[in-house]
């Protein structure tokens, strides 16, 4: 999908350097379309509280969830442009980028197959957000990727270090994402607890070993900002990334406008 940017506003010298974390890769900021912000005024104070931290804009990516969260391209696309037109109406500074976040079952197979999926485009790679069940591997989740790499599509695994039967065997899994190509995305608060103990022990695992590519907020409140995304960032840059104020997510600026 296309991305918008908002316009620049004037920054004093006391103000964070722009773009210091580039751009969040996973977000849930679009009001009132899934379990997200629940309106503007919340989403705007959430990008305005990730703008203060660093991060020069987001990839925002709404839940796709047959019968729970019954998006789709063209609502999420109109719903958008809403949202854009209301920053860009206070003056918001933020780059913003609309993908989707993909559950892995019958229906995204559908999508797949008539090539309606919500992406971002990075060098000559589209780039497609999917999520599996936490606790136990879907008959869909191999089949997805499959059908995803058939179709020139690249997957990008959200937050992978909260599935359980990943955890339980992380050799075989790890081994079977990289066979499809697929990009490894991880949750800031997963390394504070976020989602729990194993969770973080997991988090942890897979940051040391560097198999996390991308880093992302997956925020769904603001109040998450402070609470989760802080400390995670902390945890981050203990752990050497990024190094010297460089780009959280480099690879992505090289994201098509």
């Amino acid at each position: 999908m296309a991305g918008w940017r908002l316009p620049w506003r004037a920054r004093s010298r006391d103000d964070e350097p722009a773009g210091r974390l580039g751009l969040d890769f996973h977000s849930h900021l679009l009001p009132g379309v899934d379990d997200g912000m629940p309106d503007y005024d919340e989403a705007r104070a959430a990008i305005l509280s990730l703008a203060a931290l660093g991060f020069s804009g987001a990839v925002l990516t709404p839940h796709v969830y047959k019968e729970v969260f019954d998006n789709d391209s063209a609502t999420l696309a109109a719903a958008f442009a809403g949202f854009v037109k209301s920053l860009a109406a206070d003056g918001v500074d933020f780059r913003l980028h609309l993908a989707a976040e993909y559950f892995a079952d019958e229906n995204f197979l559908r999508l797949i197959e008539r090539d309606d999926l919500m992406h971002v485009t990075i060098g000559h790679e589209r780039w497609v957000l999917l999520e599996f069940p936490y606790l136990q591997e879907s008959p869909y989740s191999a089949v997805c990727l499959s059908a995803l790499v058939a179709r020139g599509y690249r997957p990008v695994i959200a937050h992978v270090e909260r599935y359980r039967f990943v955890a339980q065997a992380p050799e075989d899994w790890l081994a079977r994402f990289a066979g499809a190509g697929a990009v490894l995305q991880g949750d800031i608060g997963s390394l504070v607890g976020q989602y729990g103990e194993p969770v973080r022990r997991f988090a942890s695992w897979l940051a040391a070993r560097g198999l996390i590519e991308i880093w992302g907020t997956d925020l769904h409140r603001a109040s998450q900002v402070q609470r989760h995304v802080v400390p995670g960032l902390a945890k981050l840059a203990a752990a050497g990334r990024p190094a010297k104020a460089a780009e959280l997510n480099a690879v992505l600026e090289g994201l098509a406008a």
